[in-house]
């Protein structure tokens, strides 16, 4: 069965000039325009895997496919974007020399080299193109050389992998200690060499998290999401919570903390909410008070372009009830333009705008569910200087 169609329903096509909300750093005038569509994936009869909204999943830009996973059965899922339907079925190991799973899958990434990494809690494999594993990589002292973690610190699993396959990131933090987050480990997977990071960014943003004590020593809570970007020997930090990002320069060997300003939202998450709930229904109201105030979203890289997206969003009285901003950054994080996008868009995922975006094409690919079939909002930019338009 056809299940490419553009859904004019959900969301409308439409493309629009908007030099009046030109945000520039450099003080040109930029020619700005944007349209957006969605479009459906031909499954066949299969059921694809969308129960963690493709947070397994990892898109190669060379090859034009995204790689979704199962987890638990270690199915992959590859999806060709051109044609929007269903590549191919692959079936990688839990057992044997090749298995991809240890205690449980915690990511994945699909590199230019050909090699597909497969994350664990404390624990990378490296498998190449045949689904051969080359290599095994362990967040542990005795197996990484260089900079050595202090007692009870531990590198977080849940990290990313540069699209070159050479470094992988992540937070490390003191896993005794609640919000003990020390910075940044940096692993170079050619030698297993470790740098820490020692960086602040975490700061006080305990006071954004919504708490629930069940009374019986289980308590849950509602915390900031904490973003990194791996961007070949860079990478890059930033928060849901605040307009602003740290940038590892590798060839300056230096972190610059940068600072934006919106015409369109608040720069900082007010936190006008209780903080501590008594109830599950509560607890949920309090979260959707929460979720209601600003929010910055991931930061994608297009890798053709070397430009930088990033979806935000805020409560407002639009049609649709949210703000939704785009904002463009070059490729030294300079904010290059913001877009207020139109009152009848709206950009999918109830808590963090956009989901966990890429770029395919120029189009920014956000995803979506639609009866349980996988579709993707698309959004494509046009801009240039208006000598150029003349």
């Amino acid at each position: 069965m056809n299940k490419y169609y553009q859904l004019a329903l959900v969301l409308l096509p439409f493309s629009c000039n908007t030099e009046k909300n030109t945000k520039n750093s450099n003080d040109k005038n930029i020619n700005f325009s944007y349209s957006i569509d969605t479009v459906m994936i031909d499954a066949g009869d299969e059921f694809l895997f969308l129960n963690m909204n493709l947070y397994f999943s990892s898109y190669s830009a060379d090859e034009g496919l995204l790689y979704n996973l199962n987890p638990e059965s270690a199915r992959m899922e590859v999806i060709d974007l051109e044609s929007h339907s269903l590549d191919r079925l692959v079936q990688y190991d839990l057992d044997g020399p090749n298995r991809v799973k240890e205690l449980a899958i915690t990511g994945i990434k699909k590199s230019d080299t050909g090699d597909l990494f497969f994350q664990d809690y404390y624990t990378l494999s490296r498998l190449d193109s045949s689904g051969t594993k080359t290599a095994t990589y362990r967040f542990t002292n005795d197996f990484l050389n260089g900079d050595e973690l202090a007692l009870n610190e531990e590198i977080d699993g849940m990290g990313q992998i540069g699209s070159d396959g050479a470094y992988f990131a992540s937070f490390y933090d003191n896993y005794q200690e609640k919000g003990g987050i020390r910075g940044v480990a940096q692993i170079h997977l050619g030698d297993s060499s470790l740098r820490l990071f020692p960086l602040d960014f975490w700061g006080d943003l305990d006071k954004y998290e919504v708490n629930m004590d069940h009374g019986d020593g289980r308590a849950i809570s509602a915390p900031e999401f904490k973003f990194l970007l791996v961007d070949g020997a860079d990478f890059i930090v930033s928060t849901s919570a605040k307009n602003e990002l740290w940038h590892y320069n590798a060839e300056l060997d230096s972190i610059i903390h940068k600072e934006y300003t919106s015409e369109f939202t608040k720069n900082v998450k007010p936190g006008n909410y209780p903080k501590t709930t008594n109830n599950q229904e509560e607890f949920e109201q309090v979260v959707k008070q929460k979720s209601d105030e600003v929010i910055f979203g991931f930061l994608v890289k297009d890798e053709n372009s070397g430009l930088f997206y990033r979806y935000s969003r805020e409560r407002d009285n639009s049609k649709n009830n949210y703000a939704y901003v785009l904002t463009i950054f070059d490729e030294n994080l300079n904010q290059l333009h913001e877009e207020k996008l139109g009152e009848e868009v709206s950009i999918p995922n109830e808590h963090m705008p956009g989901g966990k975006p890429f770029v395919h094409r120029g189009m920014l690919y956000s995803f979506l569910n639609i009866e349980d079939e996988l579709a993707f909002v698309r959004l494509q930019t046009r801009f240039s200087d208006d000598q150029d338009t003349n």
